[in-house]
């Protein structure tokens, strides 16, 4: 008898395998950027490429014109470039400020969006575009003190106009805690922030999340695997963007993550609270959020039509996701999301069903404390509620709309036209149109 000391993998073990290494590029995808590729531009002021500037204290508005091209270094201060070379004159300043990795992407993946802008008449006799570049790797802090050095005491004339993607949001809002640059800036338009965090960027409750969720010990091990490669490239996001748990669902082995009382909310914890506290600057804010369809809304499924379903789901979710396409991977970890594990004493299945693939929906609407504090998960919460208890000067809340829609022409599925469930008396239009509606109001 021969001893076998080798054992060919099957078909199946080869398949588990392959999306056990592909898992990881979910999440790289869905942050708006890759894991490779640096750009690098000088500081203070000084650098070696004529179309990169530095801004030191106060914002220059005169500045380079944006490369059509990715820029290949890592960005050491707020820089700042022209979409195009017409000048201000007398215009108001609408700057453009990305989300994370965007500093890697031509134009900071605001091509599509300015080019759009840029054509109609009534932007173009109003604003005068600008496109911000910062290194997204750096801590909640340090960008904080970055942009007030660079927002602060801008002139009367030239107050600021800002347009945000996902955590530049906070990165202005929190800047705008300074009270020489609340003064600088008109009016914030936020689209996709995370105010609040996510349940997304807590290691131990998305560990929690992944064992009680999922049977087969392959799939919590590919997953598991994933989801640390990838944050322990991204610290910054578990480290400033984490869930604040207002809203109590974080479970006490989460929260307490290692703290010998957990009854004692951790010292990350009280500062998000704080940090989320109302603002008067918060009246000058649009805030924008979306959420996906979903097994739990707008209608829930039951388990039998998911299962009869998962075919489709795998061949149009699952599958292009782990291949390193956008929209499914935000499609895909919307349900990972959905169904966070909630707290102890919670009966719900899913706490977040409404939520666009990175954050839920109460992150990004500047809900007040208290509303979030009495916030039941297990009953639905009426539009009106949520709608009546945002502090910003507007909210919108957009049907079936991930991360990523807020700056892409095209929606991934169905039609071009979203719908805003806080205004439905307001004709659904397509999302750059919505833009285009609240900047020239």
């Amino acid at each position: 008898m021969r001893l076998r000391l080798f054992r060919l993998p099957s078909r199946p073990q080869i398949i588990r395998v392959f999306f056990a290494l592909s898992f990881l590029t979910v999440l790289a995808a869905a942050s708006g950027g890759t894991v490779t590729g640096q750009c690098c531009l000088a500081s203070d002021g000084t650098t070696n490429n004529p179309a990169a500037v530095s801004v030191g204290s106060r914002l220059k508005l005169v500045c380079p014109l944006v490369p059509r091209r990715a820029i290949k270094s890592v960005p050491k201060n707020f820089e700042l470039y022209q979409f195009d070379s017409s000048p201000l004159d007398g215009r108001a300043p609408l700057l453009l400020i990305h989300g994370l990795l965007g500093e890697r992407h031509a134009q900071f993946r605001w091509q599509q969006l300015a080019k759009y802008l840029s054509q109609d008449e009534a932007i173009e006799r109003r604003y005068k575009i600008y496109l911000v570049r910062y290194d997204t790797q750096l801590s909640l802090h340090d960008l904080t003190a970055t942009f007030q050095a660079a927002l602060r005491d801008v002139p009367e004339a030239n107050r600021l106009t800002i347009l945000t993607i996902s955590l530049s949001g906070e990165i202005v809002r929190d800047a705008m805690k300074d009270p020489a640059v609340d003064r600088s800036i008109a009016r914030v338009i936020t689209m996709g922030a995370f105010y609040r965090g996510s349940p997304l960027f807590c290691h131990d409750w998305m560990k929690e999340t992944i064992r009680k969720r999922h049977i087969s010990p392959l799939t919590r091990f590919y997953r598991s695997v994933g989801y640390k490669l990838y944050f322990d490239r991204h610290k910054s996001l578990q480290r400033d963007y984490r869930w604040d748990d207002s809203d109590s669902q974080m479970p006490a082995a989460s929260l307490s993550q290692d703290h010998e009382e957990p009854a004692q909310l951790p010292a990350h914890i009280e500062t998000k609270l704080e940090e989320s506290r109302r603002q008067a600057s918060d009246r000058k804010f649009v805030v924008y959020t979306g959420y996906l369809h979903n097994r739990y809304t707008p209608r829930p499924r039951s388990t039998l039509h998911t299962f009869l379903l998962s075919p489709v789901s795998f061949f149009g979710t699952t599958l292009p996701a782990h291949l390193g396409r956008e929209h499914p991977m935000l499609r895909f970890i919307n349900n990972f999301i959905a169904e966070s594990v909630p707290a102890k004493d919670s009966q719900c299945r899913s706490i977040y069903p409404l939520n666009d693939g990175i954050s839920p929906v109460t992150s990004g609407l500047l809900l007040s404390n208290e509303f979030m504090n009495n916030l039941n998960p297990c009953s639905p919460t009426s539009i009106d509620d949520l709608r009546i208890h945002s502090n910003a000067r507007k909210a919108r809340l957009f049907d079936n709309t991930d991360h990523l829609t807020f700056i892409e022409s095209r929606r991934p599925r169905g039609s071009q036209d979203v719908i805003d469930v806080f205004s439905q008396d307001e004709k659904a239009r397509p999302m750059f149109a919505w833009i285009l509606k609240d900047l020239t109001e």
